[in-house]
């Protein structure tokens, strides 16, 4: 396997990795008294042997070459990954002779948690393992074992358990000159306060045979160092929401410099969404993506169509009725005159809105003005909607005089050019080929017996 390199570790601490390590002394810097012998692993601070298998701690503090000193000690030369210090287990202690196989010999390490595992909580576990100079054969599978407590036998026989994270036969662990990351994540189920390191396989486990310098060996020895277990919190999306319009969906809290990924492609811890759906968010750590999902329901809008302006004599017809249609199950429709119902009898002039909603349905508003020709003679529309919908299509002001004696009007461009001139008060403008905007317009009118000339300005919006 290849050397794993520092930068990768320091991207893993600058993660939300920098959470408690539930193990004190991972690193195994931390030491009782120097190790001068074998089988010392208890002089390692927290570490200590499960089973009757006499697992070993080395540091540089011995400084003695070919014993149990770092680097060089009786099972190779291997520097400390982090510090001075490291332990050492057997995968297994031999061959059988006849079976040619692996016999049952296995070294642990263990380490009380500090504190105990959350139920619940999603961890990220990691340890660096170094297959020994003296080692004929490797293995592909190394583990860490979470338990509620030490997972004891009075033998050197193998730990009859799954670990929770382990290497998973991803490869051959036959790097002898440097160290392999081992990593995964696991959701406890239980307050485990104990983890366990080693090879969990009994009889049938699969070994390769590697160069040696060592031929008369026939075991398979690891340096395992820097464990750690570390709480990693999946990203927060809020509960389930129901919307009118665009949503911003946003991670809760997010970590700073982590990468989310967002089942629509786009990346980063917010998203704007305008369509009702599921949405995920995934942290993508390199060892444990999690994720959390969030279902967002846009309500419909009714369409309802009114006119822009409504120009009536209320001396020759005193009411004028205004009917949205069908409305859809369950909905109602509330005017601004009080009035219930689709319908709407206006018997004066002014401002008149309503307002429809209903189960599963976002309140829909339109507005109307309603014009009085009897007591405003002279009406100028201010918006026009050429939309072919026969609503508004035409723009054409409106005068109640009995005689009309003068009568122009005239539509601008910005530039002051005349779009639509005329002398005939019935004669409306269509702007069906004029591009949307705002246009100015006068209007000059007289009638007869009154020497006064009305004159109108202002501008009139072309809305498609």
């Amino acid at each position: 396997m290849p050397r794993r390199d520092l930068l990768a570790l320091h991207l893993l601490c600058t993660a939300p990795l920098c959470a408690q390590d539930h193990v004190a002394n991972g690193d195994m810097e931390q030491y009782t008294l120097c190790p001068d012998y074998v089988s010392q692993i208890d002089r390692c601070v927290g570490w200590s042997r499960p089973t009757a298998g006499t697992s070993d701690y080395f540091n540089a503090c011995l400084g003695v070459p070919f014993s149990m000193s770092v680097p060089d000690n009786q099972m190779g030369d291997e520097p400390a990954r982090s510090g001075n210090g490291y332990t050492g287990l057997y995968a297994f202690g031999g061959m059988d002779a006849n079976l040619q196989q692996p016999n049952d010999y296995r070294e642990y390490i263990t380490h009380a948690l500090s504190p105990p595992l959350t139920p619940g909580t999603t961890y990220i576990v990691s340890f660096h393992v170094s297959l020994a100079d003296v080692s004929k054969y490797a293995v592909n599978d190394l583990g860490a074992l979470f338990s509620m407590a030490p997972p004891t036998r009075t033998d050197d026989h193998a730990i009859g358990r799954h670990p929770q994270v382990s290497w998973g036969a991803a490869g051959w662990l036959d790097d002898k000159s440097g160290w392999t990351r081992i990593a995964g994540c696991f959701t406890a189920d239980s307050a485990y306060t104990m983890i366990t390191i080693g090879h969990f396989h009994d009889a049938g486990a699969a070994f390769l045979q590697v160069p040696t310098n060592f031929p008369l060996t026939d075991w398979s020895y690891y340096f395992v160092e820097d464990v750690s277990v570390r709480a990693l919190e999946a990203p927060r999306l809020g509960p389930d929401t129901t919307a009118c319009g665009p949503v911003l969906l946003e991670v809760i809290d997010p970590e700073p410099g982590a990468v989310y990924v967002w089942n629509t492609g786009h990346h980063g811890p917010a998203l704007l969404v305008d369509s009702s759906g599921t949405y995920a968010v995934t942290h993508t750590h390199p060892d444990c993506p999690l994720s959390d999902s969030i279902t967002v329901t846009i309500g419909d809008h009714f369409p309802i169509t009114l006119p822009h302006d409504t120009v009536v004599d209320l001396c020759a017809d005193p009411t004028v009725l205004f009917d949205l249609g069908p409305l859809p199950p369950g909905a109602t429709a509330l005017w601004s005159d009080g009035t219930a119902g689709p319908q709407c009898i206006a018997s004066s002039s002014g401002p008149l809105s309503v307002v429809v909603e209903g189960p599963g349905l976002c309140p829909s508003t339109a507005a109307v003005q309603v014009v009085d020709a009897c007591v405003w003679p002279l009406h100028v529309p201010n918006a026009v909607t050429p939309n072919g919908d026969g609503h508004n299509d035409t723009w054409r002001p409106v005068w109640q005089a009995e005689r009309i004696t003068r009568w122009q009007v005239i539509v601008m461009d910005r530039w002051g050019r005349a779009l639509f001139t005329t002398n005939d008060p019935t004669e409306a403008w269509d702007p069906t080929d004029v591009a949307v905007g705002c246009y100015a317009y006068r209007v000059e009118a007289a009638e007869a017996g009154s020497p006064a000339v009305r004159i109108a300005r202002g501008h009139v919006t072309v809305v498609r």
